[in-house]
């Protein structure tokens, strides 16, 4: 396939966050006063906006929402930021990627801001010509808006693009959207989960993506 433009997943798919997050989800419980959750019921729920990660893992009262994530933000942003790494194979990839060419983007639930931390910190910021965060959108993966936002953006067809994600709400996302998706197993979601929803692609390491698109 042609793909002008690829739109990437970033927790579990081009770094591994998981411990970020989970050192922050049972910071914020603490704080708050709830039960800490366990690691496999928020690993699940990694790819989805905080709100819901909130709703769903904590029960989390309405009038302690906004609170939650403003503490979520905060702690993340100046310490588990630190724990986050590039898989094996990432930034080779992706630089090979945009030397032919390819447009490469980031459609995370993230936060914004630590999304440009985070890249900047590992050196491939420059390497990106869009970074959509949680912020840009109204409606949350796996709702498709922010790819329809980018391929809007760029001018570029549905066919004409590929979504890679390590959930099933990446794949999703690109399949509401009616673009290719690419699920990675190394991520948040096993090969099985993945599979169910059965994606145009999977591959086992980030760098197999050359064989797909060049």
């Amino acid at each position: 396939m042609d793909y002008k433009i690829i739109v990437l997943d970033f927790d579990g798919t081009i770094a591994d966050t998981k411990e970020s997050i989970l050192i922050t989800m049972k910071f914020v419980a603490n704080k708050l006063g709830y039960e800490i959750p366990k690691d496999a019921d928020i690993s699940f729920l990694i790819g989805l906006p905080l709100k819901t990660t909130f709703q769903k893992v904590f029960n989390i009262r309405p009038n302690e929402l906004d609170l939650a994530i403003s503490e979520y933000r905060t702690y993340y942003n100046e310490i588990a930021i630190e724990s986050v790494f590039l898989f094996t194979g990432v930034e080779h990839t992706l630089r090979k990627l945009k030397e032919n060419d390819c447009i490469l983007t980031i459609a995370s639930s993230k936060g914004k801001q630590a999304l440009i931390d985070i890249l900047e910190r590992n050196k491939i910021r420059d390497i990106f010509s869009f970074v959509a965060g949680e912020q840009d959108v109204k409606n949350k993966k796996p709702s498709p808006d922010v790819v329809n936002m980018i391929l809007k953006k760029y001018s570029i067809k549905p066919n004409n693009c590929l979504v890679v994600g390590d959930t099933i709400y990446d794949i999703e996302m690109g399949q509401k959207a009616f673009t290719d998706t690419c699920g990675v197993t190394y991520g948040n979601n096993t090969k099985e989960e993945l599979l169910i929803l059965r994606p145009t692609y999977i591959i086992e390491k980030f760098t197999e993506l050359t064989n797909l698109i060049l």
